[in-house]
């Protein structure tokens, strides 16, 4: 990463930078940090994966989406850089580098950066960071980060560096001793959030995300003056993270869409299943072959009626058929529906009110993509004066 940064002119140094890490909610931490420091007044920039729907989504600008043409110059710029260097960089380095381009070329005054897997080595972890946000670590990808919670999170930890504020929601004793360990490296200052914040998104593990966001956003106030308790405010109420615990309902029912893909996750989720999904309750479920996928059953599966098992990204995803005998064992109703636009249609003839439809972000962005062309095929039939197809109203 930064052999191919040094041609481009060191783009990562043209504005300052907060990173989150952790393995579960790191998304949201950094889009309700964004989303206060635009309200703030700040040109900010916005870096995560995966992306749902459209690539564009994983570089937004002001809250925009990258325009298409500056993805485009940023790439020719970063292949400009691959020929100096003779090095061709891996798919997610590519990603990074583009972000690291297009923020420059757009003058963003501070950027957002979401770690992808770890961080020590992760191709985000080239910046100084002003903050280093980490939030809960759990037991996932062991084949890259290790197989124990404290070798994980010694990789997460790598983030933080010198001079870096360290601001972290983890309550596990293990956990902390390792991040506080590095941050005492550096003679950092280390903050744990423990109080939670109301927030649009919902589900009691997204208020300490928002939490963490709000703690980050005050500290930094000494360095970014335009943060004020207002804009605090707008900002948590104006956030928006697609495929997280996102709801809609057509033909009366409830459709729940979240991107959960680990069982630390699904150990959050199950309280908000419980307590918040009126029953009885279908899970639409596909996950990947390398996740840890008993655990998750395990958490999971014994909060539905019935669940429709199906491959987001086939050829990494789990067989439908393999989940679905996953769940008979379990005394579920179980069928197997390897295209996932067929299994969210088949879950929508069923008599189940309470749709949920997670277990991978891929699943999350074809179940939103799935529900946008539905919403906007109906859009174009009432600008036709056409009436709706029944059951998508």
């Amino acid at each position: 990463m930064r052999a191919l940064l040094r041609p481009l002119g060191r783009p990562e140094r043209a504005y300052p930078s907060i990173i989150v890490a952790g393995t579960n909610g790191k998304g949201s931490t950094a889009a309700a940090l964004e989303s206060i420091l635009r309200s703030s007044g700040y040109r900010a920039a916005l870096y995560t994966s995966p992306h749902l729907v459209d690539i564009r989504e994983r570089w937004l600008i002001d809250g925009e989406m990258i325009d298409p043409h500056l993805l485009e110059q940023s790439i020719e710029l970063l292949r400009d850089a691959a020929k100096q260097t003779s090095i061709t960089p891996t798919y997610f380095e590519a990603l990074t580098l583009i972000a690291f381009i297009a923020f420059r070329q757009t003058r963003c005054e501070i950027a957002v950066l979401e770690v992808g897997m770890g961080g020590r080595m992760d191709a985000t972890n080239v910046v100084q960071p002003m903050a280093a946000i980490i939030t809960p670590i759990g037991i996932d990808h062991t084949e890259y980060l290790g197989s124990t919670l404290r070798t994980i999170a010694a990789e997460k930890a790598g983030v933080i560096h010198r001079g870096t504020m360290v601001l972290t929601s983890n309550d596990d004793s293990r956990v902390l001793a390792v991040l506080r360990r590095r941050a005492a490296k550096f003679g950092n200052r280390f903050i744990e959030v423990r109080d939670e914040h109301d927030t649009p998104l919902p589900g009691s593990f997204q208020r300490r995300n928002a939490a963490l966001a709000v703690r980050a956003a005050r500290e930094l106030r000494k360095q970014l003056p335009r943060i004020t308790a207002q804009s605090i405010e707008r900002g948590i109420a104006a956030t928006r993270w697609r495929g997280r615990l996102e709801r809609l309902c057509t033909d009366g029912k409830e459709i729940w869409i979240d991107g959960c893909h680990n069982a630390h996750a699904m150990a959050a989720l199950a309280p908000f299943i419980r307590d918040r999904l009126r029953p009885p309750r279908l899970l639409v479920f596909g996950i990947m072959r390398d996740k840890d996928i008993e655990p998750v059953a395990d958490i999971l599966f014994p909060l539905f009626e019935c669940v429709i098992a199906t491959e987001p990204y086939p050829p990494r995803s789990a067989p439908a058929a393999d989940l679905a005998t996953l769940a008979r064992s379990r005394g579920i109703e179980a069928y197997a529906e390897a295209q996932p636009q067929r299994a969210i249609e088949r879950a929508l003839r069923s008599g189940q009110r309470t749709i949920f439809i997670g277990g991978s972000l891929y699943l999350a962005g074809a179940a939103v993509q799935y529900f946008d062309a539905q919403r906007e095929e109906r859009a174009e039939k009432e600008q036709r004066g056409e009436k709706p197809r029944a059951g998508h109203r």
